[in-house]
């Protein structure tokens, strides 16, 4: 009676994620797509074998991309494409470049970020064979560290 029962409520909660729209994605996904009790029991048993983090993470095996790797990847992106531009406007403490970024780390304040990530630019471009990679961990950090740009920007 104790099996019935659980195989019962194995079926249940399987019928239940079936109807679930976010069960979309993952390997089970790929090789079963068809919308049925027997698909959908066989992508749960699939998906719960053959994990699918790395997938809704990382957008593959038909999963959405999660929206912080979304924004950490525009980021990383502007910071290598206007690398020289980026460097030369937070020595400046101001222009459309720096204005632009930090919008994308989510700074409401741009001005305030500006003239404060202007004072750090010693310790974020620290000789000048700093890489991109490099001056973007320490404008993070720089935020990371201030008390009211770490309040004032979302991202971190």
């Amino acid at each position: 009676m104790k099996k019935l029962l659980v195989i019962c409520a194995f079926l249940f909660t399987s019928y239940t994620m079936a109807a679930d729209s976010s069960s979309g994605c993952g390997l089970g996904w790929a090789v079963l797509s068809k919308n049925s009790l027997v698909s959908s029991f066989t992508r749960t048993f699939i998906n719960a074998t053959f994990s699918s983090t790395i997938g809704m993470t990382l957008g593959t095996s038909g999963c959405a991309q999660h929206s912080i790797v979304k924004n950490e990847s525009k980021i990383i992106h502007f910071s290598e494409a206007n690398f020289y531009q980026l460097q030369k406007e937070i020595a400046l403490g101001n222009g459309p470049y720096v204005t632009a970024f930090s919008g994308l780390i989510g700074c409401e304040d741009t001005q305030n970020f500006n003239s404060r990530i202007q004072k750090k630019f010693d310790k974020i471009y620290t000789d000048v064979n700093t890489t991109p990679n490099v001056a973007l961990k320490n404008i993070l950090k720089s935020v990371q560290e201030d008390q009211e740009l770490s309040a004032n920007c979302h991202i971190i």
